[in-house]
């Protein structure tokens, strides 16, 4: 039976009913363009089909027709996303982020796509001024997964959605100096941002709403769902400074399945190279030489005596350490390579029944580095291993996991909406140690080992009901719906070699792999919970309709956890419409977060750097870093009870807000929303107690212990601004600019409530570092001036960004080391060009004018300045190139094998084993000189034959002995070893050139022998024209 073709009328309008002329409309391989009347007729229509719409300055959308259907009106948002439709943050189906009653903001595709980054959370940090994406170096995993905050708050505060389903956290706890210390948060970089159609960003408590964790807000990630069109990029970008390369490929294609359903999946790779602005590190490398180098001594070593007096030692640097490589640490992006693929799915079933699915797969291995080992750090080095030192690696493998199924139900008649489904995610975390060492094995030390990892596991079952519908002259949205979660954690072991102590090494050596020692078989963990949530919620216009009157609305939710108990929170929300420009709006809500498996559950026995601020080893210096071996226990362990540290309850919080939304003009909107949030209880990882504070550690097996515990309390408060205004010019160009604003300040509160066993101990239970880290840590301030210039096939973009000051504190204790770094303004700029209909061009710049944080002058300090090395490798530099270059001293003392020169006897003269050359006198008495030897180090004349001497530091056979200024006294007089009565110093050494030097130019090539590596090759003396010794 033939099927019938019909004729499809496509009218174009924008959310006021004007028509969109110029709209590009696409149906399978069809394409026309709107009319004046924004409208596009196709004939042969057959079916249901899915049609797309484009239009510059309009946000592009998909829609469904049926079979038979003749027009279809296809409403468009203005690329200003203030006026998007939105999921989060109201339960009423087609509530537009300007309607709302809280602060919501939505970045589109077009926005992700013009930052020039590659990442998910480098892309919000840039768009968003209260998402903040802290970079940090030298802290473990958090090198390989950057905290992510919003509105200054945790990393574990804001709750992350995808297509409004929750996401799961990462497995990873920030243990280390950073933001967000002590807690786990989101891997946004799992998610590629060639999936997202949309983000959007609550900037509320919602608590009430979603559950745990929301309460500095919720960012919801709308994945594409486009069919019959795909994209591929590839990107390319540097450092000014030449390093940081970043190559990242991706591709996005829409497909359609059925009639009107679609499958749009997407793939990313990236690989970023590591950038590194560490500077010189002044810290001694090798220990002390206390034999006279013929020089006033570097150092006076107090030496204490039985009988109690002090008698002090001279002694100087090892010359090592003046060529020694002093950018010897990495502080910078970490290497990184990425793979990830996601997909979206929709299928109707029946009429308003949809099948959806979404999920995807990410892997990323990253390598950064932990603090240098110094030579003369016999705990933790092995010089037979690594002479000079060595920087350990840390190498991590993430993975990520997710897939979410559900089935979607919209009674037309009444818009009766029913959704159920099940998500699930996994995170992975695993740790591989290279460049490294057990310095407890000594030199049969393996150099890497497998330390281990953890995983994160969360499983959801959803039922969600919203019911809209009209109660006399009120529209009334209810909603409800259950919640099940399931939740586990594991941390499964290392091989041995990465956490044993074998005994081997020297004494005091340090057991475990150095920078990350393994977790051990008794850290190990598999522990799971569940809870079961339901909520209720409200919102109504009490008068009036949709953009005029009085909305209100209110939620409450009840869960119970298996591990912790039950809680409930409520939220209430009112909207009052003055005009249709004027807005004004308020919030109030309590809300909490329940302790993650994490900070219940992690443990693991770690080598943390610390400032000695006050003076631990007693060597009276405050601003060295120490390495400290620290244990941190589970909440529910014996060592944790010994501290009088009692199990973990939630957080609970309390935020209110209130603001207006202004829109004086058709394309101009402006809205001010203030904020407070209070948190009470709020979790923390306390400092560490000693067993010589803490007796009863002792008895729980511990000589030092950290541990989760409820103790802050803090307060933040805060204002948001966004604005923007859209141009249309006569000739068909659209002007976009953009204004938003964020300032949110936290303080902690209160005193700190410490158990009875650590009363006068408040200052460990919550060090002023810890504090520091959530008041001050991260900037007050941002500010983002953003403007897009659009005309046919072209976009040209910029923006000023301004990131406010921020300060860090190093250490604890009575004078802490502080700097404030002051804010920065960086300027993005970026060009589009569509080529052709499937090639665009994009070339842009971030961060123009090259702005660079303030220099850390705590690190500084900690690296120290060793001012006679500092100087001392001048002279080394100056040395090297006159024995190099201008003397070219290893053409005659370095022997040849063959052609090359054998580098590993370098300066060390003519070997002792060579036979001695034959000497032809009848030649000698022509005046003819000649090389004689096959390793040219040996030379013939009429005086005889001479070798060229050993310039190692070898004390037996080189100059190890030899000291400044017999080496001056040698080359002046042309003597040996610059003493009247020995023998001359013979031909080919020009020592009448030698002697012209001035004392700086032989001082300098003298600091330099000093450094050459002993070799130990005994050449025989010169040889009289008989073939004798002289």
């Amino acid at each position: 039976m033939a099927v019938s073709a019909d004729t499809l009328k496509v009218v174009v309008q924008d959310q006021n009913g004007n028509a969109i002329s110029g709209a590009k409309v696409q149906i399978g391989n069809q394409e026309q363009t709107t009319d004046a009347s924004g409208v596009a007729t196709f004939s042969d229509v057959t079916g249901a089909q899915s049609l797309t719409v484009t239009a510059i300055g309009f946000s592009s959308k998909r829609i469904n027709t049926t079979a038979g259907q003749t027009e279809a009106i296809v409403i468009l948002a203005p690329i200003q996303t203030i006026e998007s439709v939105v999921v989060v943050g109201t339960r009423s189906i087609g509530r537009r982020a300007l309607q709302a009653p809280v602060p919501i903001e939505v970045v589109n595709r077009e926005q992700l796509s013009l930052t020039g980054q590659s990442e998910t959370g480098r892309v919000l940090q840039m768009l968003v001024p209260s998402f903040n994406f802290s970079s940090s170096s030298i802290s473990d995993g958090t090198d390989a997964l950057r905290p992510a905050t919003l509105r200054g708050l945790g990393p574990d505060q804001t709750l992350v959605l995808v297509n409004g389903k929750r996401r799961h956290k990462s497995a990873l706890l920030h243990v280390n100096t950073s933001v967000g210390r002590g807690a786990a948060g989101t891997d946004f970089n799992a998610i590629p941002s060639a999936a997202i159609e949309r983000i959007e960003i609550l900037r509320d408590g919602a608590a009430a709403q979603y559950g745990s964790d929301a309460i500095a807000g919720v960012i919801n990630i709308v994945l594409k769902d486009d069919v019959n069109t795909g994209d591929a990029d590839t990107y390319w970008g540097q450092t000014y400074e030449g390093d940081g390369d970043t190559w990242n490929g991706n591709a996005n294609y829409g497909m359609k399945v059925g009639d009107s359903g679609f499958l749009n999946l997407t793939a990313e790779w990236r690989d970023r190279k590591r950038t590194n602005r560490a500077g010189l590190t002044g810290e001694r490398q090798y220990d002390w030489i206390d034999v006279d180098q013929g020089r006033p001594p570097d150092e006076m070593l107090e030496i204490e005596n039985d009988d109690g007096t002090v008698t002090k030692k001279p002694v100087w640097f090892d010359p090592r350490e003046y060529t020694f490589e002093r950018q010897n640490f990495r502080v910078g992006d970490a290497d990184s390579s990425q793979k990830v693929g996601f997909y979206n799915f929709g299928l109707p079933l029946a009429a308003g029944l949809e099948l959806y699915s979404f999920g995807g797969h990410s892997s990323r291995q990253n390598n950064s580095a932990g603090f240098y080992r110094r030579a003369n750090q016999a705990s933790r080095t092995v010089t037979e291993i690594y002479p000079d030192g060595f920087l350990p690696e840390i190498n991590t493998d993430v993975g990520d996991t997710s897939l979410a199924l559900g089935m979607a139900w919209t009674h037309e008649a009444t818009d009766l909406n029913v959704d159920a489904s099940i998500n699930y995610g996994l995170n992975t975390f695993d740790f591989f140690i290279s460049n490294s060492l057990n310095a407890s094995y000594g030199a049969s030390s393996p150099t890497s080992a497998d330390a281990g990892g953890f995983e994160l596991s969360q499983t959801v079952f959803n039922l969600d009901v919203t019911y809209p519908f009209d109660y006399q002259t009120s529209l009334v949205n209810l909603a409800g719906g259950v919640e099940f979660r399931r939740e586990g954690y594991g941390i499964h072991a290392g091989e041995p070699l990465s956490w044993i102590n074998a005994g081997l090494g020297a004494p005091g050596a340090t057991g475990g792999i150095q920078v990350f020692p393994g977790f051990r078989p008794d850290n190990e963990v598999d522990e799971s919970r569940t809870n079961i949530a339901g909520y209720a919620d409200f919102e109504s216009y009490l008068s009036g309709q949709p953009g005029a009157g009085l909305l209100v609305g209110a939620a409450v939710r009840g869960e119970q956890y298996s591990d912790f108990g039950a809680t409930v929170t409520g939220k209430a929300t009112a909207r009052y419409d003055l005009t249709k420009q004027v807005a004004v709006r308020a919030a109030g809500s309590t809300g909490f977060r329940a302790p993650s498996l994490q900070q219940l559950y992690f443990n693991n026995i770690s080598t943390q750097f610390l400032v000695d601020a006050t003076d631990l080893d007693g060597d009276g210096d405050t601003t060295e870093v120490l390495p400290r071996e620290l244990g941190t226990f589970r909440n529910d362990s014996d060592a944790a009870r010994a501290l009088g540290i009692p199990e973990l309850k939630e957080e609970t919080a309390f935020n209110v807000s209130g603001g207006f939304v202004l829109k004086p003009l058709e394309k101009m909107w402006l809205t001010v929303d203030g904020f407070l949030i209070q948190i009470d209880d709020r979790i923390v990882l306390s400092g560490s107690f000693s067993a010589d504070n803490i007796p009863a550690l002792v008895a729980a097996g511990a000589s030092s212990a950290q541990a989760f515990t409820n103790v802050a309390q803090t307060r933040t408060q805060g204002v948001d601004v966004a604005a923007g205004y859209l141009f249309a010019f006569d000739n068909e160009s659209l002007l976009n600019l953009k204004v938003a604003f964020t300032w949110a300040d936290t303080e902690v509160i209160g005193d700190v409530d410490a158990p009875e066993v650590l009363i006068g101990l408040e200052e460990t239970l919550f060090p002023s570092q810890d504090r520091s880290m959530i008041e001050e840590w991260q900037p007050t301030t941002r500010l983002n001036l953003s403007a897009d210039y659009i005309i046919g096939d072209l976009i040209i973009g910029g923006a000023l960004r301004y990131f406010g000051s921020y300060t860090v504190q190093e250490g604890s204790g009575v004078d802490p080391a502080r700097q404030t770094y002051g804010g920065k303004w960086l300027t993005d700029i970026q060009s589009n060009y569509q080529l052709n209909e499937g090639l665009s061009l994009t070339i842009g710049v971030n961060n123009l004018f090259d702005q660079l944080p303030d220099l850390n002058e705590i690190g500084t300090i900690i690296a120290l300045s060793i001012n006679s090395v500092q100087s001392q490798s001048d002279m080394v530099q100056r040395g090297k190139y006159l024995v190099d270059t201008v003397g070219a001293c290893g053409h005659c003392h370095t022997p040849r094998a063959g052609a090359e020169y054998n580098m590993d006897m370098y300066l060390a003269g003519h070997p002792v084993n060579a036979p001695y050359p034959r000497y032809n006198f009848s030649m000698m008495q022509q005046g003819i000189f000649i090389l004689t030897s096959t390793q040219m180090t040996a030379f013939s004349g009429p005086f005889g034959t001479s070798f060229a001497s050993n310039l190692t530091q070898d004390k037996e056979t080189g100059l190890g002995e030899w000291t400044e200024e017999m080496f001056i006294q040698a080359m002046r007089t042309g003597l040996h070893q610059g003493v009247a009565g020995n023998r001359k110093i013979f031909p080919p050494m020009p020592t009448k050139h030698y002697a012209q030097m001035n004392d700086e130019d032989l001082k300098a090539i003298w600091a330099y022998l000093r450094t050459i590596k002993p070799v130990k090759n005994e050449v025989s003396s010169p040889l009289n024209s008989r073939g004798r010794p002289y």
